[in-house]
């Protein structure tokens, strides 16, 4: 028997409260008289779910006969697709406020503390579990415990809720009168469970009755047997009418009690908290007919309605291979005599190719004419009749199952995109999708429950783990006198009180389609990360989140880990963390502002530098022209006598400054432009080394144009002594 509720409170096995006993008994013997058609239909399902359609009269009929008895199953694939849906696609447990104190911060915590349950419990697990037994046998049942967190019984009496499994529906006899949709008004439960003598002795040491009397197995024929004894779980409502507390009305005051039997002695009594019995059911398609005597309520499993054309594909399948059983063996037919002469070749002709085969000519004794050679019995057994039936009872089947043919692999290659398939595996999904409806219902059931049960037995102040929609896990404190702080420097305080709540159903984004859409968003993401404007440590983080919620296993989180240590030291509190962000924007914006006026001082500088060049030039050109004009002065004077020959000179000469002045002005030009595209680019050092090989070029020009005017003055004044008349000599 699997412990589902543990309770400080147990009262002790008795067999005084016989009228109980009574009740149970008649009860089960109801319950088992209601259930009997459709746990018999769910039975007939299982054979064809396990491959085995035929019954058992036919199938010993057919092995007698030599006659084959096959299979070819066409509803599990089904099923799986069914159950595979569900897996990826994952409902969970979802709390709102609903009043009576309750807020959005107590839902939240609930449904965190809900989905920590769910967590620990594998319940996922279970939930497909219900699910497939559902589909398969049109009922399945998980149920709502709790169990002390620490094993040592010294220790607290601290417990939890957990979710569990119940593997075989046949050990579960419902109410049958129960009449809401997802059979939560239900007023007695039995979950049965057939244990041997010793077992039981060891299980139940204190129990008053071990070895059982013949009245006893009279009394309780279907508990106890030669060797099992039937112990039962009697999950009962007990309604109680009570004033309200402005005693204007009437309520009805529910209490859940839990009752072990073996059908003549109490075991155990177990109270419970909530109004309802925490074992949930998930049922299929229910229908109710009435056959003469009355409505009768049916469920329908996903096969159920599949059977008959999977039992007309079995028949099939059978008759073709008895038909294929029926081709001869013997490839050849010739008349005794006719293979002698080359019966090696003869021997081998089915397995070896051979150039000819010789046929010994036999005569006709009637009539003295040569037999005919050896010819081959041809038979072709109806293949292809076979196929074309065996196709119309598979397209039944699917029919029967609300699902849509899938294409073949020629049209999916016909495809130009996903599109088509995806609508198609929708399409699929929404034939059956009555059966997930109903079993978001009864995961509400089951909400519900837990939620009616967290403030009796999370009353105490602990330590919980509570899971967030991202998965990720927290243990915090509950019922504390005030705020505590974390290790982070968070203050928290989480209160566990009364309070009235609405559950319905999350789907979890685990779906194919879905993980594939973010997998392409991510590489996206990655491939675009250098033109994103952010700074690099926020890169860095983005890229390790990337490779995080690609779930490469351990050498991505260890990657993620290098990209991005995890932050060491305890955060900053929000107040804080505000604070820095606005001083990391305004140092940010100050950055910026430098940077600006860095780029302004530049551009001046420049603009300065080249003015002061500017000045430069034009100082030294004048110079040049005053040099000029106190040499052309001395030259007039020195040859006032020959005024003509000077004033020749002075226009050679001044033709010549003029040339020399142009080219010079040219040289400056050039490299004053040469200079301006090197202070563009390079500044400091190189401005100053453009502007001294500057001023060295001038000097040189200078230089020159001096040495020019000198040999031009030396060159002038040897004309002048030449021209001049020269005095007579004394001789």
């Amino acid at each position: 028997m699997p412990a589902t509720a543990y309770d400080t409170g147990r009262e002790e096995s008795t067999r005084g409260d016989e009228a109980l006993l009574k009740e149970i008994r008649d009860t089960y013997q109801y319950f088992e008289d209601r259930w009997r058609k459709i746990r018999d239909e769910r039975r007939t399902d299982m054979r064809y779910i396990c491959g085995e359609p035929w019954s058992k009269e036919d199938f010993d009929a057919r092995k007698k006969a030599g006659r084959p008895a096959i299979n070819h199953d066409e509803l599990q694939q089904y099923v799986n697709s069914a159950c595979g849906n569900l897996r990826s696609n994952k409902r969970g447990i979802k709390v709102e406020p609903g009043g009576d104190g309750a807020d959005d911060k107590s839902a939240e915590f609930r449904q965190n503390l809900i989905r920590g349950i769910e967590y620990k419990s594998q319940a996922q697990s279970s939930y497909v579990t219900a699910f497939q037994a559902m589909l398969e046998g049109s009922y399945g049942f998980i149920r709502i415990g709790r169990r002390y967190i620490s094993q040592d019984p010294e220790g607290p009496d601290d417990q939890e809720i957990y979710i569990a499994n119940i593997p075989n529906p046949e050990s579960v006899l419902y109410d049958p009168d129960c009449k809401q949709a997802d059979w939560s008004d239900a007023q007695r439960v039995f979950v049965l469970d057939p244990l041997r003598k010793e077992d039981f002795e060891q299980q139940y040491p204190d129990a008053e009755t071990t070895d059982f009397s013949e009245e006893d197995r009279r009394i309780a024929k279907d508990w106890i047997q030669d060797k099992t004894i039937l112990v039962a779980e009697y999950w009962k409502v007990e309604t109680k009418r009570e004033w309200n507390k402005a005693h204007t009305r009437k309520i009805e005051k529910k209490t859940v009690v839990q009752y072990i039997t073996n059908g003549i002695e109490i075991l155990e009594t177990n109270p419970q908290p909530g109004e309802h019995i925490p074992v949930i059911p998930f049922v299929g398609l229910e229908r109710w007919v009435d056959e003469g005597g009355g409505p009768e309520r049916r469920l329908f499993s996903m096969v159920r309605l599949a059977r008959d054309p999977q039992m007309s594909l079995a028949y099939l399948v059978s008759q073709q291979m008895e038909e294929a059983g029926l081709t001869p063996k013997t490839p050849y037919v010739g008349y005794v005599g006719q293979f002698e002469t080359d019966k090696e070749a003869w021997d081998t002709a089915t397995k070896v190719p051979h150039a000819y085969l010789q046929v010994d000519p036999i005569p006709d004794s009637a009539n003295g004419q040569i037999l005919p050679a050896p010819r081959r019995e041809s038979f072709t057994p109806n293949f292809a009749a076979y196929e074309m039936a065996k196709d119309s009872c598979r397209r039944a089947i699917q029919s029967a199952m609300g699902i849509s043919p899938l294409p073949t692999a020629m049209q999916r290659d016909s495809q130009k995109s996903g599109i088509a398939l995806e609508k198609i595996q929708a399409q699929q999904a929404i034939g059956s999708f009555h059966f997930v409806d109903n079993f978001e219902r009864a995961l509400c059931f089951a909400g519900r429950v837990i939620d009616s049960w967290i403030p009796v037995v999370y009353d105490t102040e602990r330590a919980v783990a509570i899971r967030h929609p991202d998965d990720t896990h927290k243990v915090v404190r509950i019922n504390t006198e005030g705020p505590y702080q974390t290790p982070q420097g968070e203050q928290e305080q989480y209160k566990v009180e009364e309070g009235r709540h609405d559950i319905t159903i999350s789907t979890g984004p685990s779906n194919e389609s879905q993980r594939d859409a973010a997998s392409d968003f991510l590489d996206t993401l990655v491939a675009n990360l250098g033109k994103l404007p952010v700074a690099p440590p926020q890169a860095a983080e983005l890229l390790s989140l990337a490779i995080q919620m690609k779930q490469l296993g351990p050498k991505g989180d260890q990657m993620a880990e290098i990209i991005s240590p995890p932050k060491q030291g305890p955060q900053l509190p929000p107040q804080a963390q505000q604070a820095v962000q606005q001083a990391q924007a305004q140092m940010q914006q100050l950055q910026a502002t430098n940077q600006q006026l860095q780029q302004e001082v530049a551009k001046l500088f420049q603009e300065k530098q080249s003015k002061i060049v500017d000045n430069e030039y034009k100082m030294r050109i004048e110079k040049m022209k005053i040099d000029a004009d106190i040499t052309k002065a001395e030259i007039t004077t020195k040859a006032q006598v020959l005024s003509e020959r000077a004033q020749f000179i002075n226009d050679l000469w001044t033709q010549l400054h003029d040339q020399a002045h142009e080219h010079g002005m040219q040289v400056v030009d050039q490299q004053h432009e040469q200079a301006m595209a090197q202070q563009e680019h390079q500044q400091g050092m190189e401005q100053q080394g453009a502007q001294q090989e500057h001023e060295q070029g001038l000097e040189d020009q200078g230089q020159a144009h001096e040495q020019d005017m000198a040999q031009q003055q030396q060159q002038a004044a040897m004309e002048q002594q030449a021209a001049a008349p020269q005095e007579p000599s004394q001789e």
